[in-house]
């Protein structure tokens, strides 16, 4: 396909998943279209996870398993999560990244190198991982693998959105919360619905300063309180949980 056919394709897709998965009701709601996306994009597997605290095992932090199944009781029985590079990276920064480029140049030690390694036996020799951070602390990551990662620009960030978009939803699942208490309870202005607007739209606060004739800082400000209503930390994530609360449709 040509470029254009390309991002179009992947556009679909993201808007695809969003649509169907907005009402979920099960685990399975969202299981089934994610598999379609990661398979979209070259993946073999994938998993939704918390992270749990050094003393910690990561057992319930698992919301959505669709690692192959003797990965899944390796990686558990062995608690990897705290010597796993891509943990670290994730724990580290806000940016999804591929694990090659991520972990390229890097000494790894033993430890590390053996899940790594490990891996490759179940075909995931390459990823793409999504790190989640809170405002209030709390983290995350959405993680697909596969023998190898080709992603445009556009698939990367379609590919945020979307990993972001089915990890709450999880957790909305798991926490019985309702999306319209939720909504109520966040009192998002029409001004900052406005701007939320403009930023899945791909602007930057400059232009969206001068769409609106505002200046800069201030749209700057609105965007940053709507992230606190929010309890996000960045605009993939603002735009994400706009979309799954109907703040965006």
């Amino acid at each position: 396909m040509d470029t254009d056919t390309n991002k179009l394709a992947t556009a679909n897709v993201m808007f695809d998943f969003l649509t169907e998965t907005k009402s979920a009701k099960t685990k399975e709601d969202i299981l089934k279209p994610l598999d379609r996306v990661a398979r979209f994009f070259g993946f073999d597997c994938f998993a939704i996870s918390g992270i749990p605290l050094p003393h910690e095992r990561i057992d319930p932090y698992f919301l959505l398993n669709a690692w192959p199944a003797a990965w899944f009781e390796r990686y558990v029985e062995q608690n990897y999560v705290h010597v796993d590079p891509v943990i670290y990276r994730t724990k580290m920064q806000d940016n999804a990244f591929v694990w090659s480029e991520a972990l390229k140049g890097r000494k790894l030690n033993r430890d590390a190198r053996r899940v790594m390694n490990e891996a490759t036996e179940f075909k995931m020799f390459d990823g793409y991982s999504v790190p989640l951070h809170t405002a209030g602390g709390f983290q995350a990551i959405v993680t697909f693998g596969g023998e190898k990662v080709d992603l445009s620009s556009e698939a990367r960030g379609a590919l945020h959105i979307i990993s972001i978009y089915a990890h709450n939803g999880l957790k909305s699942l798991i926490t019985d919360e309702t999306t319209t208490r939720q909504l109520e309870s966040l009192n998002i202005t029409s001004r900052e619905r406005e701007i939320i607007q403009w930023c899945a739209a791909g602007k930057t606060a400059y232009e969206i300063a001068s769409i609106l004739n505002r200046s800069v800082r201030t749209v700057q400000n609105e965007i940053g309180n709507a992230q606190k209503k929010l309890d996000v930390v960045n605009t993939a994530q603002m735009i994400a949980e706009s979309f799954r609360l109907g703040i965006l449709r």
